[in-house]
This record gives structure tokens, sequence and C-alpha cells, in this order.
């Protein structure tokens, strides 16, 4: 189901069927598992220490597989039923911080770094995970000829579609990018010479946070999810919704996406064409 009906990944089957195996091991037949055996295998995880990750990542599994097993009609109750994360299950995102995201790019090397610059333009100004920036393709970038702004058209999990427009800033570094993009026969917008054909999400976040250094920002708070959640974390300041933030970054609850709400109290005020300070800088000329 999670491959035909979901199209989830190999990596994210893989992870499934580990989580659920956890509660499976050594256990009674899954048709005899009642929510109290639930309720103590999660309880057991918290008392041994387990991060919030992988709390959560179990409960999330757990809730799939035995709706999954009703829908199947191997169970005729579904022992999730009212098993819910807690709140302190649900970790603070690391945040980077308006005036950290200005130096990141100050840091660079223009001609050197167009590329990567492109990426990172991409990453924080159209918030998108790792995975769908490394392989986005060339007709990703679209441009709309009423209107003249530039969207990104995003596949992301689920091969769900989503539109994200681009601020002017980030569209200046990519036509510099696309000037001196290597010619090469390449449907991608990042072409390596991976198996995959582009950049790896591995690639990237080591060059991020080999930038970051020379920025003054140490390894351990920047990675390209961190870059993600500054994207959110500065929309919510500047006064983007929860629902127009939870549309561009993918997710389908909008309870993921009120973990940002720890971040900013401010007045809802904009959205993405007014995203952050970065917009006055003058950082791609020349």
């Amino acid at each position: 189901m999670l491959a035909a009906e979901r199209n989830l990944s190999l990596s994210s089957i893989v992870a499934y069927r580990t989580d659920v195996s956890r509660i499976l091991d050594g256990s009674k037949d899954v048709t005899e598992l009642k929510k109290t055996d639930l309720e103590a295998h999660i309880r057991n995880l918290r008392e041994a220490g387990a991060k919030s990750t992988t709390i959560r990542r179990r409960i999330s599994a757990l809730r799939q597989f035995f709706a999954f097993l009703l829908d199947e009609q191997v169970i005729s109750e579904n022992p999730m039923i009212g098993i819910k994360t807690r709140s302190n299950d649900k970790p603070l995102p690391k945040v980077l911080s308006v005036e950290e995201m200005r130096r990141l790019l100050l840091c660079m090397d223009n001609k050197k770094h167009l590329r990567f610059m492109a990426m990172l333009h991409i990453l924080y100004g159209a918030g998108l995970r790792v995975s769908e920036l490394a392989s986005l393709q060339i007709d990703s970038i679209r441009r709309d000829a009423d209107t003249k702004r530039t969207f990104l058209l995003v596949r992301g999990k689920g091969n769900k579609d989503r539109v994200i427009p681009l601020n002017e800033l980030a569209v200046g570094v990519i036509n510099k990018y696309l000037i001196v993009r290597q010619p090469r026969i390449s449907k991608y917008l990042f072409p390596s010479r991976s198996k995959s054909g582009h950049i790896t999400r591995q690639g990237f976040a080591k060059l991020l946070k080999k930038i970051a250094s020379g920025a003054g920002i140490g390894g351990e708070h920047i990675s390209p999810h961190v870059v993600r959640h500054a994207f959110a974390t500065h929309l919510l300041a500047n006064g983007a919704d929860l629902i127009s933030i939870q549309k561009l970054l993918g997710h389908k609850d909008i309870s993921t996406t009120q973990i940002y709400t720890h971040v900013s109290n401010e007045k809802i005020r904009t959205l993405v064409e007014s995203n952050s300070n970065l917009q006055k800088l003058d950082i791609i000329k020349g």
C-alpha cells in the first residue's frame, strides 16, 4: 500500500517497516494487540529516553499501520484510536535568524559560488525539502506571461505538485547561474555525475556546512532542513498565515506547521513576495 497507493520511496518504506516491527517483535499476534499494549510500548520509549523524533515517527507509523489493517478487515477495532503525540514529543526546530541568513549569503563570492547560491536562494526563498531541491528540473521554473512572475512547480511527497512563487532576488541569482551553467544534456537544474543525475542531498548538505562555517555559523546549527525552518519562521514573523505556510511547505496536516508559531507573535502582514529583509540586499550585482 505504501508503495502502490502512497508512492513512498524505498527508504521511507523500510523506515515504516522497522518502526512497526518494533512493536511486533516477540509480542502477541497483531490481531491481539490492545490499546494498553501500544500505550505501554510508547511509554517505555519515553522512559528509555528515546528522542522525540523517534517517538513521533513510531506513533505515526503505528497509527497508519493499524488504520491499514482496519481497512483490510484484518482487525475489527483500531487500538491506536485515542493515542496522541504529546506536545513535549514535538521538538522546536532550530532556526537561523535573518541576520544569520544574511551572513550566509554575503560570505560567498558571487561568481565562484553561483551554483550554490542558486540552490540556497531556492531553498530559503521557497522552503523546499532538500530532496525536492536536489531533483528540480529545468522546466520546474515557470514564468507567468500575464503577471511576469516566476514560480516553481515542485513535486513533493506522494507525487503531489505545488506551486511556489519566487522572490526577485532568487530569480536574479537563478538567471545568473543559468548563464554560466555548464552546457550538458540534462533535465536537472543542478546536474551531477551521481547515479541519480543530479546533486545529492548529502553533497549539498556538506557544502552548506562548509559555507556556513565561513560565515561563522557552526556546523551543528546548520542543515538544509534548518534553512527550510528559517523560511517558515521568517514568513510567520513577517505576517504570513499558517494555512499559506502549510501549502508552501507541502505539509499534509496543519498541526505539522503549527510548530512554527513559537517563533513569533507579531501581527500577520505579508506573504512570500515580502519575505525577509534579504530583499533589500544588493548581493547579485557585478
